[in-house]
């Protein structure tokens, strides 16, 4: 991989070439109408030159889809990832190495009703720790346990049409004592699922959702939040994908209450044959800092191709360019990215 600005500088922008190495392993069972898998994996990360950034991140994830009777199913999952942040992505002070932080995440969907039936209660339960283990000058007023309840009631009104209600209830508790950033989020959507026709089909959830934190000087905000995923399909080797999101988002390094955060992407994949497939993309995602003087406007493209070898073995070109502008000039940043990749199973 070739990165002209590594650092996501304005300035004196640093580049440099990275070798990545991701091997992973996937282990699947079943037993009757109960699935479960394992996947085990890591990311290791040469710089050419900035070897002060090299990394090996890991993650573990379990999952298991439980069928309980006729009316009720259950999807349990945990992972934990030992990971970092690059340097300069986050809003703290760079640090003469990436900051790294171990996660450890646990969650369930409980999913009450038969299949067939026109009412479906789906509950979900999770909690996420995330602790960070150096630069703990920077780090210590990020590490945080967030666990959040949430219920959808599904009302199936026709073949191919079904309307959601979701409500969400989140806690975000910071661990340090003195962090004023402790708070609570209270979601409510209204929306469905439709597959206009066979070659269409979407998600789409309008409501609000409200952030109340426990210290009053920093209040209270209450804002418009969606969610939608849009498939296309002209062709069934072609498919457009369009995701729109908003919500709120932690902010990094004191700057602001939270991140007001808006993102709609598009997404083209499209296989020109058997062993050649492309795959284009482009986002625009506003970041409204809430509580500080601060917009960032981000705009990401995106191109992909591969070629198939083998059933097992593939390989291909990625290219992305971004480009982020903010009111901060000092967050304002350019960054193109080259890289070739080799894809192998067994």
């Amino acid at each position: 991989r070739h990165d002209d600005n590594i650092y996501l500088a304005s300035n004196k922008q640093t580049a440099d070439q990275i070798l990545v190495l991701t091997p992973a392993l996937r282990l699947e069972a079943k037993h009757a109408a109960n699935k479960f898998s394992l996947n085990l994996g890591t990311t290791l990360g040469q710089y050419q030159n900035n070897t002060a950034d090299n990394y090996t991140n890991y993650n573990v994830n379990g999952l298991a889809d439980l069928d309980l009777g006729t009316r009720l199913r259950a999807r349990l999952g945990a992972d934990y990832i030992d990971a970092g942040d690059p340097r300069g992505s986050t809003n703290s002070a760079i640090s003469s190495t990436p900051d790294r932080y171990r996660q450890v995440q646990g969650r369930g969907m409980f999913s009450y009703g038969a299949r067939e039936a026109r009412g479906r209660m789906d509950v979900e339960l999770g909690e996420m720790r995330r602790s960070y283990y150096n630069n703990r000058a920077t780090t210590a007023a990020s590490d945080r346990t967030v666990g959040d309840v949430g219920a959808t009631f599904n009302w199936r009104i026709g073949p191919k049409a079904t309307l959601q209600f979701q409500g969400k209830h989140s806690i975000v508790d910071y661990a340090q004592p003195t962090s004023t950033l402790n708070s609570v989020e209270n979601l409510f959507q209204a929306g469905g699922t439709w597959e206009a026709t066979a070659k269409t089909s979407g998600t789409f959830r309008l409501g609000v959702t409200k952030k109340d934190f426990d210290d009053s000087a920093r209040g209270s905000s209450t804002s418009m939040s969606w969610i939608g995923q849009v498939r296309w399909s002209p062709r069934t080797y072609s498919h457009v994908d369009l995701n729109l999101d908003r919500a709120p988002a932690e902010t990094s390094g004191g700057v602001g209450n939270f991140v007001d955060r808006t993102n709609t992407g598009v997404r083209w994949m499209h296989a020109w044959s058997s062993i050649f497939t492309t795959e284009t993309s482009a986002s625009y995602v506003t970041e409204d800092y809430q509580g500080a003087a601060r917009t960032d406007h981000t705009q990401n493209y995106g191109l992909r191709a591969s070629y198939k070898m083998r059933r097992w073995l593939s390989f291909g070109g990625d290219y992305a360019h971004t480009v982020r502008s903010s009111n901060d000039s000092n967050f304002s940043y350019r960054r193109n990215v080259f890289m070739l990749f080799l894809n192998a199973t067994l």
